[in-house]
């Protein structure tokens, strides 16, 4: 069996341990032992991101925030999705060197897209204000559970509440775990989302799903 190797190890946002693993070819991202994503998990995420896309092809300059990086599975489809040119694409990571963890040492490369932006905040702090009228906001919910600070709770009224605030009517949040959270769905409804959830397999050979969480906020109407 061949060893697993750590090739960089740095604190992350919340000030845990946040590890790059390497496998058999593989990589895989660490917190305190808990794995947050592998180069092979990424079919769901796409998925999801594709779900996503797809209201906003006709808009001209379409905004999608990403609360976390991982290995960068969900931008690089979001890139693929919305090839327009004024698209914009904000990553909040994990750890502010995640960026150049994967430029040197992962072969498919996700963030090789000029309309790519990383915001350096971190996934759980309240997204800025210069973020409003975002179409879509994305979050993988097993790898932000991993790193989340004390008492963080996808749930809160607060935490849903901004996310609300940040998009645009019409706008999309996409979240995405792999067994349905307790309350989440009610907790998005009350909030003021219209949710929809779906599956998708853990990999593309996997026969283990993953929960899609698709909540819409009012009704988006094309202009184009």
């Amino acid at each position: 069996m061949k060893p697993r190797n750590t090739v960089a190890q740095t604190e992350s946002c919340t000030q845990l341990t946040l590890e790059l693993m390497e496998h058999d070819d593989r990589h895989f991202l660490e917190c305190e032992g808990r794995q947050v994503d592998g180069t092979q998990l990424g079919h769901a995420a796409r998925h999801l991101i594709t779900l996503m896309s797809r209201p906003f092809r006709p808009a001209k300059q379409p905004r999608i925030l990403f609360l976390g990086l991982g290995f960068g599975h969900a931008i690089k489809m979001a890139c693929e999705a919305l090839p327009q040119e004024k698209a914009s694409f904000v990553v909040l990571p994990e750890a502010a060197i995640l960026p150049e963890w994967i430029s040197k040492h992962i072969t498919d490369q996700p963030l090789d897209d000029e309309r790519i932006h990383i915001d350096n905040a971190g996934p759980f702090e309240p997204l800025s204000n210069e973020y409003a009228g975002s179409q879509g906001i994305f979050a993988d919910l097993d790898h932000l559970d991993a790193l989340a600070p004390k008492r963080w709770d996808i749930t809160s009224e607060a935490i849903l509440s901004g996310f609300c605030n940040r998009l645009k009517n019409g706008g999309l949040l996409g979240l995405i775990s792999t067994r349905p959270i307790q309350g989440l769905e009610k907790a998005l409804r009350r909030t003021g989302f219209d949710v929809a959830l779906d599956l998708a397999p853990l990999s593309e050979k996997s026969k283990k799903n993953r929960t899609l969480y698709l909540a819409r906020k009012g009704n988006y109407q094309r202009t184009h």
